[in-house]
């Protein structure tokens, strides 16, 4: 027998009784098997939110889009009832060729509140704001919220609770608004 067949046997031996695995082996198997069952069977019941509960899955980012898309069109004074993200992408689309300047006047009304965003969060952080760009303000309070994120979700819990606090007025007015734009259209067709 020469050198390569004798590897050749030895190989395939090897890999017979690497294959073949023993009674106590195949017990340690079972577990595992149903350990992943179970771990699928966990993220499953954590329901659409994911498994970690967050919530932001398609139907959460539609729901997004279209109030964002409504704010938008309130803004252009674009009636908002009854109609899907894409009508309303359509319309706002329209009035913003339509009217340029007020889309422009929209763009620095919401740069300036962002701004106005990070120079609150940087104060919080103790961070000073003066003769500082956006740019510089957001790599500063990034570098703030990973030294210190327990201060940081304070903050964050702060800032929710104020807004969950507003969010039912706004949304009344929003409301209102929303009534007024479609009585007052309904008064002027007649």
């Amino acid at each position: 027998m020469t050198f390569r067949s004798k590897s050749l046997a030895l190989g395939i031996a090897a890999v017979l009784l690497l294959s073949a695995s023993p009674s106590w082996a195949s017990a340690q198997v079972t577990p595992e098997a149903d350990a992943g069952k179970h771990t699928e069977q966990q993220h499953e019941d954590k329901g659409p939110g994911g498994p970690f509960g967050h919530g932001h899955g398609r139907h959460h980012d539609e729901q997004h889009q279209l109030k964002r898309l409504q704010y938008v069109a309130r803004y252009f004074d674009i009636k908002t009832e009854g109609k899907d993200s894409k009508q309303l992408y359509e319309e706002i689309q329209a009035a913003k060729k339509a009217n340029p300047q007020k889309w422009e006047a929209f763009k620095a009304e919401h740069k300036a509140k962002f701004e106005e965003r990070l120079k609150e969060a940087a104060r919080y952080f103790g961070i000073p704001t003066e003769g500082k760009s956006v740019e510089q303000l957001h790599k500063e309070l990034k570098a703030a919220r990973e030294t210190n994120p327990e201060k940081w979700r304070a903050y964050m819990m702060q800032k929710r609770a104020q807004y969950d606090a507003g969010k039912g007025a706004d949304q009344r007015q929003n409301d209102n608004k929303d009534k007024q734009q479609s009585s007052g259209k309904e008064g002027s067709a007649t």
